[in-house]
Parts: C-alpha cells; structure tokens; sequence
C-alpha cells in the first residue's frame, strides 16, 4: 500500500487523505444548507449563558460560504440564544447525518445581522410559513398559562400576507458564524475515524489525524 493510501480513510469506498476529508466536510455542509432531506439541513446550536451554563437548540443550516468558512442560520433576535451571544459570541454547531454516520462539529464566533442589507435579504426569501415563527406577540419562552402558539390563531388555518408578516421583520436576525474549529468523526463497524481542522482569518492553518 502507498503512503497516500496508509494516510487516507475510506468512506463509502472512497479513499480520502486529511485534505480531502476537510474538503468533504465542508462539501457535506453546503449540501446540507440546500437539500431539505439531507441529514446536515438542521443542526444543533450551543452558546453560553450570561452565568456560564449552556444551552442547546435545533436550528435549520440555512447557508454556508465554504470560501469564508461562515455557517449561516436565522433567529427572533428577543430569544435567550440572542442574549447569549450579544454576551459571549462563541458558538458551537453540531451536525450528525445517522444514514452517513457522520458527526461534524463546529466551534465559531457568531456575527449578528438585524435590520442590515443581509437580514433584508433573507427575509425577503423566506416563506409565509417560515415567517410564522418571528410573529409572536411576545417573546419566545414567555411564561403562558395554557398551550399557545404564540401568534394569532387565525395563521394556523391560513397563511400570513407579505403586509402581515412584515410587521415583525424587526425581530428575524440572520446569525453568520464565522468558523475556527471543526471536527470530523466518521462513525464504521470496522473502526471510528476522526480529524480536526482549525482555522484563522478563514485559511486552514493546522490539521491532524485524531483518535475517536
């Protein structure tokens, strides 16, 4: 066996050297951010709280610049992850795809983007149903007394108007986060493989080999 082939995992058949399964991650991402059955279209978000405890959320991958090494998702900027990260702008992202048996882990620093020409954007390319979820009247984990949805009861039978919804486009904030860590683990019967990637001003500066 080469040197090329003793340095590389085979997943799927597929002979991938270090580089290669760097490339592969970042191509797995972007599939993920426009197909919606793929399993990296929702991934799990972590930030810190203001007294150091944890959260963790599902949010849907929305986009991903590979060149800028950014992942992009959306959020009603009065939910507790906003405060989290107008507080702490580290972030974690974690993707697993069962069928692929991949796990990427993503450690970044979150930009936050409300009322500017890329939260513009975005709303404007969202769904009347998507939009559903910035139009509550109150804030996302207020204290309710019953079951509620949140926002008017009549938006569960019919779909908002673009004049409706837009009277909440102040609370859709487009959150890029900027990545300086990822972690690779391709999960096999016959032995796990890992790799981690790190990253600087979004240039790949150190990579290795790692034990699951």
């Amino acid at each position: 066996m080469s040197d090329t082939l003793e340095q590389s995992i085979i997943i799927n058949e597929g002979y991938y050297t270090l580089l290669q399964v760097e490339q592969l991650a970042w191509k797995k991402l972007v599939n993920g951010s426009v197909k919606k059955k793929n399993g990296f279209r929702t991934m799990c978000v972590g930030t810190i709280g203001e007294d150091g405890s944890t959260s963790q959320r599902i949010v849907v991958n929305r986009k991903v610049d590979e060149e800028n090494k950014t992942i992009f998702f959306h959020t009603d900027n009065r939910s507790r992850k906003m405060d989290d990260l107008q507080k702490d702008n580290r972030i974690s992202l974690l993707f697993y795809d069962a069928r692929q048996r991949i796990q990427i882990v993503v450690k970044a620093r979150a930009i936050l983007h409300t009322d500017d020409g890329l939260a513009r954007d975005r709303w404007k390319s969202t769904s009347p149903q998507a939009r559903l979820g910035y139009m509550t009247i109150e804030a996302p984990n207020t204290k309710s007394t019953m079951p509620t949805l949140g926002y008017d009861k009549k938006f569960s039978e019919i779909k908002p108007t673009d004049d409706e919804s837009n009277a909440f486009q102040k609370n859709f904030t487009v959150i890029a986060c900027n990545v300086y860590e990822l972690e690779f683990l391709y999960l096999d019967y016959s032995g796990n493989r890992k790799a981690n990637f790190y990253y600087k001003d979004n240039v790949l500066t150190d990579c290795f080999w790692a034990v699951p």
